[in-house]
């Protein structure tokens, strides 16, 4: 049995009723969508090579080199607050719950002081938001600056702001020059995990009848190395498994009226010859609609970025949407063998929620029995014990700063919000479709309402 059959991790989660029989065409992101990353490679290659640049294009102490690279420093959906010099990960209703400064959690009481405000408004330039693999670097440098800056060992004349600003700026910058993608073009086994499933995946698609698409932001020469890599067999045969391929897009821009898309030139580029036609540089979802001959919600669109992609598609444009979440597998896969203790959990807070009733009910009463009261309150305090020896437990599954990805103590995280709010369906990855028949039907599960949830236990 393969490793897709095998582990629940690479199982397709449902947010929104979807029928695959009703989409006509089906497109894909490629960084960290199409193109799995070896993240461990990547994010500390562009985090030494950011450091680098900071110390010789804005004048850093050479003593920020101590900052090591730590790849659980930082999980999507976190938040830069520049103001303060914090990270920060919110809840699902936008109130922070975790502020980091430095290596070092703000205490309750400080949290309060700082945020006393309740929900943020990220829209600010104050705030940043971590939303794609791609940020994970910025948050490691700007958490080892921080430190260096509490410790009074450097960067005692920049202000956060200042300091995440350069961060940001030296990042992009790299991007932008072709540094790090002249890096990674020269050694792609190196940052690209191939996917053994991914040319069948597209395959499966295309004999379902489904017109397929790429809609990427990385320039032409780029997408054509990490896909020509990726896929295999003769250069340049990968863009026969698409009808249309469109590169530098500018998302989230594409998904508003724009400037018209421009022709790849034939033979410009020997691993993305265009010979079909079928290839463009930049346009609007308008042109792509018009050039597959579908819109709207016949439309099924990947990616992996929860404004660029998944977001701005389906509120600008309607389109369905597939969220790939890459971090579910390793969650789901920490998650199995706890799940009794995960129910039992579940049954600890339900029977808090009644003793707590119960209680408030004895205090409230006139003539209450002492007797029941005590023990209801000895009952509380072993519910209490109980509840945070399994949440201890459960920890262990996630990562040993933030906790889960998804969660944020009793409620979803910013994040887990965000992905059952805007994504249709997510998975950790493409090709796990395969397990799936072309035409199937996503369901969703049956939500239950709290005082549902009351009435069906009782």
């Amino acid at each position: 049995m393969s490793t897709r059959e095998s582990s629940p991790g690479r199982r397709i989660f449902t947010n929104r009723n979807l029928r695959m029989e009703s989409i006509e065409a089906i497109g894909f992101d490629m960084d960290h969508t199409l193109a799995v990353y070896n993240t461990k490679n990547f994010n500390h290659l562009c985090f030494d090579l950011a450091l680098e640049r900071l110390i010789s294009d804005h004048g850093y102490d050479p003593v920020i080199r101590t900052v090591r690279w730590d790849p659980d420093a930082v999980i999507r959906g976190l938040i830069v607050d520049k103001q303060e010099g914090n990270l920060l990960k919110l809840d699902a209703y936008n109130h922070v719950t975790r502020a980091r400064r430095g290596f070092r959690f703000l205490e309750k009481d400080e949290l309060r002081q700082v945020y006393s405000r309740g929900d943020l408004r990220l829209g600010s330039d104050r705030f940043r938001i971590f939303d794609t693999l791609f940020d994970m670097p910025e948050g490691c440098i700007f958490s080892g600056l921080m430190e260096l800056k509490e410790n009074g060992e450097a960067c005692q004349d920049r202000t956060p702001d200042e300091i995440y600003t350069q961060i940001r700026k030296t990042v992009d910058g790299m991007h932008a020059d072709g540094t790090l993608k002249a890096r990674i073009i020269a050694d792609l086994g190196r940052f690209f995990i191939p996917d053994p499933d991914l040319v069948p995946i597209l395959r499966k698609f295309r004999e379902a009848g489904k017109k397929l698409f790429l809609l990427t932001n990385s320039e032409a020469d780029y997408t054509a190395a990490v896909m020509n890599f990726l896929v295999g067999g003769q250069d340049g045969s990968w863009e026969d498994l698409f009808d249309l391929i469109i590169c530098f897009s500018r998302k989230p821009g594409f998904f508003l009226p724009g400037k018209a898309a421009e022709p790849l030139e034939v033979d410009s580029l020997p691993l993305l010859l265009n010979r079909n036609g079928q290839t463009f540089i930049g346009g609007d979802c308008f042109f792509l609609e018009k050039q597959l001959g579908v819109g709207g919600d016949e439309i099924l669109y990947f990616g992996d970025h929860t404004y660029g992609d998944i977001l701005r598609s389906k509120k600008s444009v309607g389109w369905r949407t597939a969220m790939i979440v890459p971090e579910v597998e390793q969650e789901v896969q920490n998650l199995r063998p706890l799940r009794d203790q995960w129910r039992e959990l579940a049954q600890v807070e339900d029977e808090l929620d009644s003793l707590v009733a119960r209680r408030d009910q004895l205090e409230s009463a006139e003539n209450a029995n002492p007797e029941e009261l005590a023990a209801t309150l000895e009952a509380i305090g072993e519910a209490l014990g109980s509840r945070a020896r399994l949440q201890k437990n459960l920890k262990e599954a996630y990562n040993p700063y933030w906790d889960s990805l998804f969660r944020e103590g009793r409620a979803s995280s910013r994040f887990g919000r965000q992905t059952t709010e805007f994504a249709c369906i997510y998975t950790s990855r493409v090709s796990n479709f395969l397990n799936y028949p072309a035409d199937k039907f996503f369901g969703r599960h049956l939500e239950v309402l709290p005082h549902e949830r009351w009435a069906l236990s009782e």
